[in-house]
């Protein structure tokens, strides 16, 4: 039997593309005039908790939610890449963070 874990970097990379995915989704249907309340799926505060950082300091959770936001900048389906490139740019965000404050 391989060894097919991976570990808890790409762990959290992997969510934070799906958040990013998450976070398209939901726009396109506010564009479209629906009510897109009940598709969000709260990931960035899983991921919060992964890394070890609290969601108390709302300053920097605001500011990590609208860097996902540009997201909605990106056609993820034609430029994959950006959409790695975006994540592994928050999770270095996240790290910074958690070792500025919490070690």
């Amino acid at each position: 039997m391989s060894n097919n874990l991976i570990s808890q970097k790409e762990l959290i990379i992997s969510l934070i593309k799906d958040n990013l995915t998450n976070t398209r989704l939901v726009n396109g249907l506010d564009l479209l005039g629906m009510d897109s309340g009940n598709y969000y799926l709260n990931l960035s505060e899983t991921i919060f908790k992964l890394i070890g950082i609290t969601i108390d300091d709302e300053d920097f959770f605001e500011e990590y939610m609208d860097e996902c936001r540009t997201v909605n900048n990106i056609d993820i389906f034609k430029h994959p890449e950006l959409l790695n490139s975006l994540a592994l740019s928050l999770y270095n965000k996240l790290i910074e963070e958690y070792k500025s404050k919490y070690t």
